[in-house]
């Protein structure tokens, strides 16, 4: 890639896909093309659905992640295995963070963080990334859970790294 008379940023030889954790949002907005041009490899997003996403938001987050310029999308239906393996403790425990609401914001991040690795897995692609910026926990419960699953897996977080 030429950025001018003097200035190159070179290529990475490695042809493989990075599998992008896309929630469609900003920061995973950024990171398709982000990743396609600094890496030189191709992007294929991927979204865990544990219950949020109906038919018409599934079709729309599949056309966005292949505008920004990923070879595909996967949508992977968690719905069963986030109650059977999250929410339903979550609820018999009554996991009442300051006695004030429910735990789950960011309850499904794990099981996200444990289905990427095996996706990479399944593409043969080494390296995973996420959008997750250095502000909150989703970068620790991201790279905690990627590493565990696959402790050789390259995690990347371009809006973090880059911020």
């Amino acid at each position: 890639m030429r950025l001018g008379p003097d200035l190159e940023i070179p290529v990475s030889k490695d042809q493989s896909p990075i599998i992008l954790a896309f929630s469609g949002g900003l920061d995973t907005s950024f990171c398709v093309p982000w990743l396609k041009e600094n890496h030189g490899r191709d992007v294929i997003t991927a979204c865990v659905d544990t219950g949020g996403i109906d038919a018409d938001a599934a079709v729309a987050l599949e056309q966005r992640a292949l505008a920004l310029g990923a070879i595909e999308h996967i949508l992977i239906d968690a719905k069963e295995e986030f109650f059977d393996t999250v929410i339903r403790y979550l609820i018999a425990g009554n996991v009442l963070p300051g006695n004030a609401e429910p735990l789950c914001a960011g309850a499904e991040r794990g099981l996200l963080a444990e289905k990427l690795p095996l996706l990479a897995k399944d593409r043969g692609a080494p390296t995973d990334a996420h959008g997750s910026t250095a502000a909150g926990i989703d970068q620790v419960r991201f790279e905690v859970a990627l590493r565990t699953q696959n402790p050789g897996l390259d995690v990347l977080a371009p809006v973090r790294d880059n911020s």
